[in-house]
């Protein structure tokens, strides 16, 4: 039985190590990976990048791994509406400036633009909205219904109870296909699509809204 906690600290690297791996062959990612010589080069600065970005959100957002057997298959990063934005500050108080050993400023600056784009549609409601930064399910645990399960069993019903009685407005975005089935599935509404070009390249980018009640009163 899946069990859903906030992590510790000490577990960020790993799960950082996990999202690297899962999001390492999303279409937004390709011309960026192209820039190294090997896949586990890719990963290996993928995953330092994602432990700083969770090191810097750690404190402000809500976390959540889903895990089974002493094993952490699943995790979300949850941010709540008019939380505090993360500063160039809080990445280098996360230790962004040791990833200008692994890459150069070049390199950092377009991944960073890279994820920007991706964020561009709901970056006009993310202040009054919860947003689902980031969603992963560990590679070998797919197709056993782990990320529906996180939504329905863990992130939605919180959103519910911190509610103060009115409809909490729930968004996210994908660049996937398979990612995009995913969220209208668990009852997402589309309600954006705005392509990204990237050197020729058209890579989709999906936004997606749902409307959560608050908890019924009995």
């Amino acid at each position: 039985m899946i069990e859903y906690r906030r992590p510790e600290m000490k577990e960020l690297k790993g799960i950082a190590k996990m999202s690297a791996i899962t999001f390492g062959d999303y279409p937004i990612f390709h011309e960026f990976r192209n820039e190294f010589s090997d896949m586990d080069s890719f990963i290996d600065l993928m995953s330092e990048v994602q432990h700083v970005y969770l090191k810097a959100y750690y404190k402000n957002a809500d976390f959540f791994v889903g895990e089974e057997n002493g094993q952490i298959k699943s995790f979300a990063v949850l941010i709540r509406p008019n939380s505090s934005k993360v500063s160039v500050f809080d990445y280098f108080l996360s230790g962004a400036f040791k990833l200008l050993r692994k890459a150069s400023l070049r390199k950092l600056l377009k991944l960073l633009n890279i994820l920007e784009e991706g964020h561009g549609p709901i970056s006009e409601i993310k202040e009054q909205s919860w947003v689902l930064e980031s969603l992963a399910v560990d590679k070998s645990c797919r197709g056993q219904q782990l990320g529906t399960k996180m939504l329905n069993d863990c992130i939605i019903p919180y959103i519910s109870k911190q509610s103060s009685g009115t409809k909490e407005t729930f968004v996210t975005f994908t660049n996937t296909e398979r990612n995009k089935k995913f969220y209208l599935k668990n009852g997402f509404t589309e309600f954006d699509y705005t392509p990204i070009e990237r050197k020729g390249t058209t890579i989709g980018n999906w936004s997606f809204r749902m409307m959560i009640d608050p908890p019924a009163i009995n």
